[in-house]
């Protein structure tokens, strides 16, 4: 026999609170349905390994074997708050499935962000050396701390969620000084597999290097929980019945973590609110959109929230944009729904429209990250990597996703800087323009990279996919050193400069004011180093639109590292500077570069402006405490264990 296509979980749509909610218990417990594969006792599969410690307790529980016959053929353990083995199911089902939307809107599969692990240095050697281990599973730890936080931890390549008393005036459904286990919030376990597929693909997005970057990856990881949820086709129907068809009423659609927020001392509500809040009289009123949200927002999660709200607007505004028609039937021509319930039949379709809405603009989302660039995200950057993603998968637009996108983001004053317009031709990334011999450089290189793109294609495990990855970019990386041999020193700079890299020493760097500027080269003063060049990513992606279009690329990303000391008055502040450019081009024809998203090495404006963050002068904020981040200072790597607790 065949294996099964999928296999099927028992858990919760929502929070575990709602399962004892009358309004809302009919429709919390659902069935997961995600790929299937073989699995050994925790579970432990392919990408993630669950390990069911409880430090706390000074416990360990048994795993659950979702093999036995006596769990398979009940679709898993009925959820249950006061179970372990559930716990272990649920947080299996929820990473697996947050896995599977991303490798569907990616076209490739996850590869771990791999464990590095220092090397000693041979004698005579220079260099920082260090072995990068390959990392076959995410290990998932379920009852990891007796704490209101969960998170990833890049170096022990885990998510720790954690559990805690519930506020003795708890709201909600929380019973008052009860437990609260993180790990059975979707919204939560999402949310914290999400940071860690997120490393995955742009590992330089954890160091803080201006107040978008820790802001992108909360919002972005709340983006990913909050739109898995419209997958229960009968809570979407649920919540459009409860609320007349209308998603701009209050509904749970706009809330995240609710539980986990109710539980906490002092709290008035779930941990993220997307379109509205309660007052203080107790009445729900919707939020409206400002210029100034993303300006006055300066915290992570509050910025990251505004993400979230403006990404759930655009789907507000697509999804009343395509349910018009029906509300056009359904009310004779006048389009304005009647006070109170509606008909189950009109409930179905608009829920039909939403789910469908929803999965294709966290598509969107999702594929915008192979057009963003490889270090230093913004807000801006990110539209423009929305639009242009979108543009290459879907050049109709039929049902206006980038328009509503457009308008989602100029309404909370969200801009990408050197654009003179919003249009979607001003938005998109521009085609590179090189020289007839810079793109022979192109051809030569796709011409010698094409046996590893083959091989890269022809991978059996994802194991074999990470090993020929790597050869292929020591590959990139020696062709590039020889072609710098055939150039003369200006024509390779002239080169690298469309890259966002550079041939020069680094006392070169920013003009005249390098001189003020204290470089390191392995934590020696220097100032005639060129920095290396470095090859980070060579991934092959198929991707299918929603226009039935099939769009297959070769996603390449090069970066260069400049170790600095600033600060005045004897006072030393260490920072990296990086600079680097994501190059896509197409499979079928390595030659042609379609875009290259970069981050200029030599640019003074951008290195300002992270000097002025990391000093704490920059008008939108400054960075956190060195306390804040893991293990090195200099670069200022995010630890989500802190980030989270604040």
């Amino acid at each position: 026999m065949s294996s099964p296509v999928y296999r099927y979980l028992r858990g919760y749509a929502l929070d575990p609170g709602f399962s004892t909610r009358l309004d809302t218990a009919g429709v919390n417990e659902v069935t997961y349905r995600i790929p299937f594969e073989t699995l050994a006792a925790g579970p432990s599969g392919e990408y993630v390994e669950v390990i069911d410690v409880d430090p706390a307790s000074d416990s360990w529980y048994e795993p659950v074997d979702l093999t036995d016959e006596r769990i398979a053929s009940q679709h898993g353990l009925a959820p249950s708050e006061g179970n372990p083995q559930f716990h272990q199911q649920f947080v299996y089902a929820v990473a697996m499935k947050t896995i599977r939307h991303f490798e569907r809107a990616l076209g490739r599969k996850i590869v771990w962000y791999p464990r590095i692990v220092p090397t000693k240095r041979p004698a005579g050697a220079t260099g920082n050396p260090r072995w990068d281990h390959y990392v076959r599973q995410l290990r998932i730890y379920p009852h990891a701390i007796r704490d209101a936080n969960a998170y990833y931890d890049r170096d022990k390549s885990a998510l720790l969620f954690g559990y805690f008393t519930a506020a003795d005036q708890s709201q909600g459904a929380n019973y008052p000084g009860g437990l609260v286990f993180t790990c059975l919030s979707p919204d939560i376990v999402a949310h914290e597999t999400t940071h860690a597929i997120l490393d995955s693909i742009h590992p330089r997005y954890l160091e803080d290097t201006n107040p978008d970057v820790a802001a992108f990856h909360e919002g972005f990881a709340d983006i990913v929980a909050l739109l898995q949820r419209f997958t229960f086709g009968e809570l979407v129907e649920h919540q459009l019945h409860a609320s007349g068809g209308r998603m701009d009423r209050y509904n749970i659609f706009g809330e995240l973590a609710t539980q986990f927020g109710e539980a906490l001392e002092g709290s008035r509500g779930a941990l993220r609110s997307m379109i509205g809040r309660w007052n203080e009289s107790g009445k729900w009123e919707a939020l409206q959109p400002s210029p100034a949200d993303y300006r006055n927002n300066v915290e992570a999660h509050d910025r990251g929230a505004v993400l979230v709200a403006t990404v759930f607007d655009a789907f507000q505004r697509i999804y009343a944009h395509r349910t018009r028609d029906l509300l056009r039937i359904a009310t004779n021509g006048s389009g304005v729904l009647p006070e109170g319930s509606i008909s189950r039949d009109l409930v179905h379709r608009l829920a039909g429209e939403a789910a469908d809405i929803a999965e294709h603009l966290l598509h969107i989302c999702i594929r915008a990250l192979d057009y963003c660039p490889p270090n230093d995200i913004t807000f801006g950057s990110y539209l423009r990597a929305l639009i242009t993603a979108d543009l290459d998968i879907a050049p109709e637009d039929e049902t206006g996703y980038r328009v509503a996108l457009i308008e989602a983001f100029r309404a909370r004053g969200i801009f990408p800087s050197r654009v003179n317009t919003l249009s979607i031709e001003s938005l998109c990334w521009t085609r590179p323009n090189f020289t007839d011999k810079q793109r022979k450089t192109f051809e030569f290189v796709g011409q010698q990279l094409k046996p590893h793109i083959a091989g890269l294609l022809e991978a059996g495990s994802r194991q074999e996919l990470y090993e020929r990855s790597r050869e292929a970019q020591a590959t990139l990386h020696n062709l590039l050193l020889g072609k710098a041999r055939l150039y003369g020193p200006v024509e390779w700079e002239r080169f690298l400069n469309k890259l966002g890299l550079t041939s020069r020493p680094v006392s070169q760097l920013f003009g005249r004011q390098s001189s003020t500027v204290r470089f390191l080269r392995e934590g020696t003063p220097s100032r005639d180093f060129v920095p290396g060049i470095e090859v980070h990513t060579i991934r092959p992606a198929f991707r299918a639109g929603r226009e039935g279009r099939q769009v297959e690329q070769v996603l390449v990303t090069l970066t260069q590292r400049v170790a600095i000391d600033i600060g005045e008055d004897g006072v030393v502040e260490p920072m990296v500077f990086r600079g680097g450019c994501s190059i896509i081009l197409s499979l079928g024809n390595l030659n042609a570069v379609d875009y290259v998203i970069l981050k200029d090495i030599k640019s003074y404006e951008r290195y300002c402006g992270q000097v002025a963050y990391l000093k704490g002068e920059d008008r939108e904020g400054a960075a956190p405490p060195s306390s804040m981040y893991a293990h090195d200072s200099r670069e200022r790597r995010l630890n989500f264990n802190l980030l989270h607790r604040s």
